[in-house]
């Protein structure tokens, strides 16, 4: 897990104009309970890079297309909490002004309105003296020094809490100055023996002042060598064009497993040598020759390949091939696929021998009795293609096909057979999941637990913050509620604040419901939100996000970048200016970290942009967090149903070649998403709605026939193939 937490403040100090808010418009709402109960899934998922292009949605609320007025200066001549630091500011959104000093001004419900925001937030526990940001790099090689990587390794600090795991090679990121724990296990007859600096426990304590890459050494349990050479090497000749060769693997593989076979052939019986195959890839001793000159001997000589290396060459062999020209061997690998009702597909592989005369077509032959007799289809192809669709069939049929392959001789015998049964007419087809798009779920209201049994495990979360070094009162917990995360500040206007950071990931799609406690606080400021940020140590991110005053709350998404210290610049990209504004919120933002962000609250896009200059590679790590600048109580804001996803599109493959489109309905037949299909694949959009999405997936001809289809628990980012 990464080490560098950054802290961000998104804080509201709102201070009304002559024309009072009413009270009335702020009455109390009531917390969300989702009541999920999953269990914690982290499985992994692939990175995923969003190219979509913006398109107007005209039905969304507060969904910002518009560019805003931007202004600088310091109108109120209030300070920014906790930093004297001026930032670069602007707004993407109509009505609402921006300020260098961090005061955004805006109007809600017709009031006039200036919020601060501190894109830096409050400051960070201080580091170790001459802490700087460095990495551990974990290597592992063999006794000889080959380098070997998959090896299982683990990060921990000084108190012995896990920050990563992985297999090497493995990079982490750390800061100097402070002790870790790095550990690496064996595996099989892989076992651990020492490490670079002649230690031999493979727990090494470590405190680096520079970046630095730590090597374990292992014992394999044996010492390898090339094999000995293979034997028994013998040679036929099968046609006017065809050797067939064969041998016997060696007595003595080296101590590693043969991979392959080197092949070489010789003209001039042994005199020289050419390499036919310099590595077959296969365990295989067997080797056919094909396309030869007629009456010409060829010599043949095999060696025979383990990870270490080649061995000398076999007994040589020798063959001449025939003078008379024939008919083609048949066709192998005949296969039947079945596409629709009414289609089948076939493929084959040309003859091993042509007969010493170029193929020039197939017969092609269909059985409807399992192939008791046979009907012509087709007498010559007239084409050296080696495939073939059989359409115009019956629904729920079976048909049996051989096929044969012909030169200017003749006609080959038949090939294998094989047989297919045509699909229903009613859409028998079937839609299942080949990858989930899944890449990490956490309802957070699926255990009770205390803050210290959270501190102790080494779950999901990692829990960090300012709140120790502010002396700020401050807690954490899980329930059947979610998860709790109580922050007061030390005093009055002092901000300090208290999060739980997820690890790396290279996901797109980042979920969670947000709740903020209260509408309103007695003084000063509270906030509340999901901080979606770059992992590389600069403080860049996308925040969903609740800012609470002594009037109201209100939701913002804002987009902030600068350094490793502090912001240098940050962009108020949409608002919500509705009177009595919800205080729990269903987030989703959906981001590649370069150009591309769209933001979903409670289902409704209020954010889309692809010409974003967002700065924030990936990987990324999610932040729960709230903070405060009130002393008064502690104040909890809460979190539940986290999941992230690799994408915000699902895609059906494999679908047959007259499906033409591909919908996504709900239980009440209800039209989600559609797309057409494309080579085979379709792209629906998922993003909107929340997971998993209970659904079905259908699939149409373009005649509006159903061709497959079948439920889905769906995540973006998800995969499905059709089968019929």
């Amino acid at each position: 897990m990464n080490s560098r937490k950054k802290f961000r403040s998104i804080l509201g100090i709102i201070i009304f104009s002559a024309m009072l808010f009413p009270l009335a418009n702020f009455s109390p709402a009531s917390a969300l309970s989702t009541g999920l109960t999953s269990p914690l899934d982290t499985s992994l998922g692939s990175s995923s890079t969003i190219s979509n292009t913006t398109t107007s949605v005209a039905a969304a609320t507060n969904v910002t297309t518009t560019a805003g007025s931007i202004s600088i200066g310091n109108p109120t001549g209030i300070p920014l909490p906790n930093s004297t630091t001026s930032t670069g500011a602007s707004t993407t959104v109509d009505g609402v002004q921006v300020f260098g000093n961090g005061t955004i001004t805006t109007s809600i419900n017709g009031v006039s309105m200036n919020f601060l925001f501190d894109p830096s937030g409050p400051a960070k526990a201080p580091k170790p003296a001459g802490g700087t940001s460095a990495t551990i790099t974990v290597k592992s090689s063999d006794l000889s020094g080959n380098s070997m990587t998959g090896i299982w390794d683990e990060l921990h600090s000084s108190t012995g809490s896990m920050i990563g795991h992985g297999y090497t090679t493995n990079t982490y990121s750390i800061t100097t100055g402070k002790q870790y724990t790095v550990y690496v296990s064996n595996w099989q007859n892989i076992v651990f023996d020492h490490w670079d600096d002649g230690s031999t426990n493979p727990y090494r304590t470590i405190t680096p002042t520079q970046s630095v890459t730590l090597t374990a050494y292992f014992s394999t349990g044996s010492t390898t060598t090339a094999p000995q050479p293979p034997t028994s090497l013998a040679a036929s000749a099968v046609s006017t064009s065809q050797i067939n060769l064969s041998w016997t693997a060696p007595s003595n593989n080296g101590g590693s497993a043969i991979t392959g076979y080197k092949i070489e052939r010789s003209t001039d019986t042994g005199s020289t040598w050419s390499t036919l195959v310099s590595n077959t890839g296969s365990t295989s001793t067997t080797y056919s020759n094909t396309g030869l000159s007629p009456n010409t001997t060829y010599t043949y000589r095999v060696s025979a390949i383990n990870s270490i290396g080649t061995s000398s060459p076999s007994n040589v062999a020798s063959a001449t091939t025939s003078t008379q020209t024939l008919s083609p061997q048949p066709p192998t690998g005949l296969s039947a696929t079945t596409v629709s009702s009414s289609q089948i597909n076939l493929s084959w592989s040309t003859p091993a021998d042509n007969g010493g005369s170029p193929i020039t077509g197939y017969k092609i032959e269909r059985s409807t009795n399992a192939g008791s007799t046979w009907s012509t289809i087709v007498a010559n192809t007239a084409s050296t293609s080696t495939a073939f669709s059989d359409i115009g069939l019956a629904a729920n049929t079976s048909y049996t096909y051989r096929v044969s392959a012909i030169n200017s001789v003749g006609t080959s015998s038949p090939s294998n057979t094989a047989s297919a049964t045509t699909g229903t007419s009613s859409g028998g087809g079937s839609i299942t999941q080949v990858q989930s798009g899944l890449v990490a779920s956490d309802s957070l209201t699926n255990e009770t637990m205390t803050q210290q049994q959270l501190q102790a495990g080494n779950g999901y979360w990692a829990y960090a913050g300012d709140a120790p070094a502010e002396k700020a009162p401050y807690s954490f917990s899980r329930d059947t509620q979610g998860l709790h995360i109580d922050i007061q500040a030390p005093s009055s206007g002092t901000w300090a604040g208290y999060f739980a950071e997820s690890p790396n990931t290279n996901a797109v799609l980042f979920h969670s419901v947000i709740t903020t406690p209260v509408r309103t606080v007695p003084s000063q400021n509270y906030e509340n939100g999901m901080y979606v940020q770059t992992s590389n140590g600069l403080i860049n991110y996308v925040t969903c996000v609740s800012l609470t005053n002594t009037q109201a709350t209100s939701w913002a998404i804002i987009n902030t970048y600068g350094t490793t210290n502090q912001a240098t610049k940050f962009t108020v990209l949409w608002m919500d200016n509705s009177a009595n504004q919800p205080l729990t919120r269903d987030c989703t933002i959906i981001t590649n970290g370069q150009n591309y962000l769209k933001v979903y609250l409670d289902g409704t896009m209020v954010y889309t942009s692809s010409n974003l200059n967002l700065q924030m590679p990936a990987p990324y790590n999610t932040y729960l967090e709230p903070e405060t600048s009130y002393s008064g109580q502690l104040l909890s804001g809460s979190f539940q149903d986290y999941y992230v996803s690799s994408d915000e599109t699902i895609k059906i493959i494999n679908s047959p070649s007259n499906a033409a489109r591909a919908d996504i309905a709900d239980s009440s037949g209800n039209i989600l998403d559609s797309s057409q299909v494309s080579a085979g694949t379709a792209t629906l959009d998922v993003g909107k709605y929340h997971y998993p999405l209970s659904a079905n997936i259908k699939v149409y001809d373009s005649s509006s026939n159903l061709i497959a289809s079948g439920p889905a628990n769906i995540y973006g980012g998800s995969v499905y193939s059709v089968t019929q």
